[in-house]
């Protein structure tokens, strides 16, 4: 069927791109290198009418639709061929009600925008790791990040959302007493599922103004007693929940692994450094590497912001790469023997240019644009919310273990390799996987994705899908129509 493009076109007040503009080729391209889509038209949508206005096209003509706020996703599901993108990257709009202590914010705007609006009030809602995160897709998953231990996930601050279904054809309101079954749903359901999100209002609550802040950098030699450290530590009945800790495995300038831990206290500084100190000196850890000899701790974890903190935790290894993403949640005993068997499936990571003989540059790629991993820590004010009271079913769980390969998309022999050691690595841990997947963090190759995902809650999420989107206009390969 011809599709008559210009009567969409026509409806917009932003711009809709079809294949052989100029900017197709740039616009069409997903976030991980690796993928390769080409979309029937992008709509990049400037307003919520921009957004009913495609949602009505394409329901009327039987065209399947995607939504792309921050683009971050892992298997680039926001883009696929033939479909009708729904581009909100240009919805940036952060409103901040100090009165309500609540931000509304535009489904396209970056989590690192949010927390530099509201941090000059002093104030901050629990969002991602890393600044360049959308709003959208961190908030249809779950939402880990520094704030997440003592505040709860991005979606447990969610008050309300505005939502365009294929039900409705119209800007809809979705909160705990209006559409409530939908306003679960998209607290954990994944993005892209029931229908496109326009704005987010969530919940502020008052942050110091100076928190601590920095990474704990172990030499490879190290690591070991740094993740045993760090599981310990998660396991106890000490692990104080304004502290979070992120462990980062990854290669330094030399190319050779290093591990480190992110670490982030949202409290008072004096209080977090002083707690941070005493933990480590019980534990007699070794001293970080990034700290001169004789310095106190406070060199390496000063008092900072919020914004300047998931700043600092952005990899420069994104633009243009290919990835592969795998991750799962650990189980939470988190043995002597899990550590050791990443540990060694990490350093046998694939690299460019013959392995440690790489100039300062190749290509686009610089030395330590390699391949990485960590792992979130959850517990605290997560667990203290029901598996079934949001969409977001793994409650429970204290470790969320990700590695992602990083290649360059133009160097077959590097991808290939990449992938099969991605797989080989992910079946080496899986008998210290629990089964869960965070939903965020989408791999195309998982069979049950269903409960990977969404636990005890897909079939819920199912019916409420076919509720809102009766003639499966939101479609991706692992929504949740199937």
């Amino acid at each position: 069927m011809a599709i008559n493009w210009s009567e969409l076109r026509a409806a917009l007040e932003g711009h809709l791109i079809l294949p052989g503009d100029p900017t197709y080729d740039l616009l069409r391209r997903p976030f991980n290198a690796r993928v390769d889509r080409r979309p029937a038209a992008i709509a990049r949508c400037v307003s919520e009418t921009d957004v009913v206005q495609c949602v009505k096209f394409a329901h009327r003509l039987g065209i399947a639709v995607t939504c792309r706020g921050g683009g971050h996703g892992a298997e680039g599901f926001s883009s696929l061929d033939d479909a009708l993108v729904i581009d909100q990257s240009a919805m940036q709009q952060i409103r901040i009600d100090t009165e309500a202590s609540v931000v509304h914010v535009g489904a396209g705007a970056q989590w690192g925008q949010v927390d530099i609006s509201t941090y000059a009030r002093l104030l901050a809602a629990p969002g991602g790791g890393c600044q360049a995160v959308g709003v959208g897709g961190l908030a249809h998953g779950g939402g880990f990040g520094p704030l997440s231990r003592s505040r709860g996930l991005t979606i447990d601050n969610m008050v309300s959302a505005r939502v365009v279904t294929s039900r409705d054809l119209r800007v809809i309101e979705v909160s705990a007493t209006e559409n409530a079954d939908l306003f679960w749903a998209i607290r954990g359901g994944g993005g892209g599922n029931f229908g496109a999100v326009t704005e987010f209002t969530f919940r502020l609550a008052p942050i110091e103004p100076a928190l601590l802040g920095g990474d704990l950098v172990y030499a490879w030699s190290d690591a070991k007693r740094m993740f045993q450290f760090y599981r310990d530590w998660m396991n106890s009945a000490d692990n104080n929940e304004k502290l979070t800790f992120l462990p980062i495995f990854g290669f330094g300038p030399d190319n050779q692994p290093v591990a480190l831990m992110s670490t982030f206290y949202n409290g008072d500084y004096d209080e977090g450094i002083a707690y941070v100190a005493k933990i480590l000196s019980d534990a007699n850890m070794p001293a970080p590497v990034n700290l001169p000899p004789g310095a106190p701790l406070s060199a390496v974890l000063g008092p900072g912001t919020l914004p300047a903190y998931t700043g600092t935790e952005s990899t420069t290894a994104w633009p243009g790469s290919g990835q592969f993403w795998r991750s799962g949640f650990l189980q939470n005993d988190f043995p002597d023997a899990a550590i050791d068997t990443f540990m060694t499936w990490f350093a046998q990571c694939p690299l460019p240019g013959g392995l440690k003989e790489l100039p300062v540059t190749t290509g686009s790629y610089k030395k330590n644009d390699l391949s990485f991993g960590f792992i979130e820590s959850l517990g605290g004010a997560i667990g203290r919310v029901g598996s079934t009271d949001t969409a977001f079913y793994w409650r429970d769980q204290r470790f969320s273990f990700t590695f992602i390969g990083i290649f360059d998309p133009d160097d077959a022999v590097w991808a290939e390799q990449t992938h099969q050691w991605a797989d080989d690595f992910r079946n080496a841990m899986a008998p210290y996987m629990m089964g869960g997947v965070y939903v965020n963090y989408v791999q195309a190759e998982l069979q049950d994705y269903q409960h990977a995902y969404y636990g005890g809650n897909f079939e819920r999420l199912h019916l409420i899908k076919l509720e809102v989107d009766p003639k499966h206009v939101f479609r991706f390969p692992q929504d949740v129509w199937q």
